[in-house]
Order: structure tokens, then C-alpha cells, then sequence
């Protein structure tokens, strides 16, 4: 994997905790679906009448001046384990990785910008910026939107707005998403209530990959349900007073496992997880999300983990299976992984 995972640097700029509320918003991201004029949405298209959209895609993105010294693949091209490392880099997603029809994608060299080509629709025009950025982020989208669509015919229409495969995308065809940690919401059990509350204010909450995966490490991306039905700039201004509300609910949280008995616990989770995490010899990536949620809070709180941000979110995205391979340069079976990423982390943390 090699010629794909060595031109990406180790370092990500997106994860360096460098935007708002760091300790509790991962980072920011806004993402907007569009097609081509002319041609039918990807589930229908023939695979001539995709790679002609690939082709006029990569070229657009080449030519906009926002991917210098970019990346441009085509992802039927690539292994699955080299698909799997752009889907951990929140480049492509599982269902693009998936595909063996023309698809490909076009990723900036910081790697904040990015357009997936045909998944569920022609383009995906995406943004990731480090914390809480709703503002800088839809800037940013809005500009490669505005680039790529002085170049290409995006299908739109005077009633319904950006046209897309899925009804729920239809109108502005955009999304706005924040990764949020919330591990003392979670602790105290108090997410079920929080995520019902979401789902009445036109919100959705999901996995740490997005659509259809699961929570770990008790990290969620909270982003818009629908896109119709308001302008682009309430969408951002509805997340961004949902995620302050999220923000203070969990400060709320966690002064409360800061009182009374709970405190002690709360300490003893805290640094029995950062003790595994420096010191175990073998580390599935499934507990190794366990055990940095509990870290991170630890410093969130102000206890001396001797950790920062920056470092706690490169390891998070370094220590996934595909990363482990790529830093070991060869494939490792389950076991093999384990046991180097324990290693890895180790001369991470110090």
C-alpha cells in the first residue's frame, strides 16, 4: 500500500486540536452532495457514463487551484486495505470502498478538503477542519463548491433545489457535522435521553465514520437530518447552537462525576486507563478507544495526564487497523496488530 499510504503525511492537520472546545469537539465538517447534469445518479449509471463523470470530476478539482500537490485516485484500482485507510481518513466512505465500479476521490494535501466521486451520488464536496469551526468550515466547503461548479452542471431545480439520490439530501444537499466527545453524558447514562432530545430539533447523531456505524470511544457526529426546508446558513447556525447545548450539558456532566464518591471512581477509571494505554503489550483498536475516552476526559478535567490534545486526537485516527499496517509496512493479521499497536502507542505517549 505504499504508492497510496506513503504520499499522506503521519501527521493530520484536520485532528490538530487547534479550533474551539478542543477537549470536546474532535473536529468539523461540512460536506455537500451534488450530480451532473445529464447523467443518471451513480445506482443506474453504466460504468462508461461513470468513469466519464470521474474523469471530468478529477479534472475540475485539478484545475481549481484548491488541490496543489493533491491527491487524485481511483479507488477500483485500489486493495481493500488501502481503500480501508482513505475510509479511516474520512476520505471515501465504506459504501465507495466497497464499490468495484469507476469511483475515485480528489484530496487536498492538508487533507482538509476533499470530493468523493461516485458513492450514492456523483460528488461529495467535503470540508474538515480541527474543533468546533462551523464558520471557517462552511467558508471553506462553499469555495470548492463554488470552484467545481463553475466547471461542471450540477443538477439543480427551481422547486426542490440541489437534486440528489437520496430524498433526505434534496435542497442545499448539505451537511453539518461536529465530532463530539461526550464520555461523562455517556457514563452517567444519560446519552439515550440526550440523542431522543436531537432527534425532535431536526438532528442526528451516529457513529464515529458516519452513516450506519457505530459509537466507539464515545465519540458522535452530530450533523443536520435533512437539507430542505432552510438556507445553508440556518443549517450551520442550528448545529452550532446544538453542539453548544451538547457542550454545556457535558461540562455539566463532568462536574458531577467531579463530586462526592463519584470523583474517586471517576479518578480511578481515569488513570487505570492512561496506566493500559502506556504500559499493555497488546491493544485491540476496540479497546484502545475504551481506554483514550477515558484519558481524554481526565485531561478535560485538568488532571495531570501529561498528554495534549493534538497528541490525543493523531493517536486516535494513528492506531486504527489500516494505520497500524501502513506504520508497520506490511499487512499484520489481528493478533500481529495488536501487539504493534501497543508498541506504537507506547513510544506515542512516552
Amino acid at each position: 500500500m505504499a504508492e497510496v499510504v506513503n504520499n499522506f503525511r503521519p501527521y493530520v492537520a484536520w485532528a490538530n486540536a487547534r479550533g474551539a472546545w478542543p477537549d470536546m469537539i474532535f473536529s468539523t465538517r461540512v460536506r455537500f452532495a451534488r450530480n451532473l447534469e445529464g447523467f443518471p445518479f451513480p445506482s443506474r449509471a453504466e460504468p462508461r457514463q461513470l468513469a466519464e463523470i470521474r474523469r471530468l470530476a478529477l479534472a475540475a478539482a485539478r484545475g481549481s487551484g484548491l488541490f496543489s500537490r493533491g491527491h487524485f485516485l481511483k479507488t477500483e484500482a485500489l486493495n481493500q486495505l488501502k481503500k480501508r485507510f482513505l475510509v479511516e481518513r474520512h476520505h471515501i466512505s465504506h459504501a465507495l470502498a466497497a464499490s468495484v465500479l469507476p469511483s475515485g476521490a480528489a484530496v487536498a494535501n492538508d487533507e482538509d478538503l476533499s470530493v468523493m466521486i461516485n458513492e450514492e451520488d456523483h460528488l461529495r464536496l467535503q470540508c474538515l477542519n480541527s474543533g468546533f469551526a462551523i464558520e471557517d468550515s462552511f467558508k471553506a466547503a462553499l469555495k470548492l463548491d463554488s470552484a467545481l461548479g463553475s466547471e461542471l452542471p450540477f443538477a439543480y431545480g427551481v422547486k426542490f433545489g440541489f437534486l440528489t439520490a437520496c430524498p433526505t439530501n434534496v435542497g442545499t444537499g448539505m451537511r453539518v457535522s461536529c465530532l463530539a466527545h461526550l464520555p461523562a453524558l455517556s457514563r452517567l447514562g444519560r446519552m439515550p435521553a440526550v440523542l431522543e432530545n436531537l432527534s425532535h430539533l431536526g438532528v442526528t447523531a451516529r457513529g464515529i465514520y458516519g452513516e450506519g456505524t457505530y459509537v466507539l470511544g464515545d465519540f458522535y457526529q452530530i450533523s443536520n437530518a435533512t437539507c430542505l426546508g432552510r438556507s445553508e446558513e440556518e443549517f450551520c447556525q442550528n448545529i452550532d447552537r446544538v453542539i453548544r447545548n451538547l457542550i454545556r450539558q457535558e461540562i455539566a456532566a463532568r462536574e458531577e462525576m467531579l463530586k462526592g464518591p463519584l470523583k474517586l471512581k471517576t479518578e480511578d477509571a481515569v488513570y487505570r486507563a492512561l496506566g493500559l494505554l502506556k504500559h499493555a503489550r497488546r491493544l485491540s483498536y476496540e479497546e484502545f478507544m475504551q481506554n483514550i475516552s477515558l484519558a481524554r476526559m481526565g485531561a478535560a478535567m485538568g488532571w495531570n495526564i501529561g498528554v495534549d490534545f493534538s497528541t490525543f486526537n493523531q493517536v486516535t485516527l494513528l492506531m486504527q487497523p489500516a494505520h497500524i499496517q501502513a506504520a508497520a509496512g506490511r499487512a499484520l493479521n489481528p493478533d500481529e496488530r495488536d501487539a504493534f499497536r501497543a508498541d506504537y502507542l507506547r513510544g506515542k505517549l512516552g
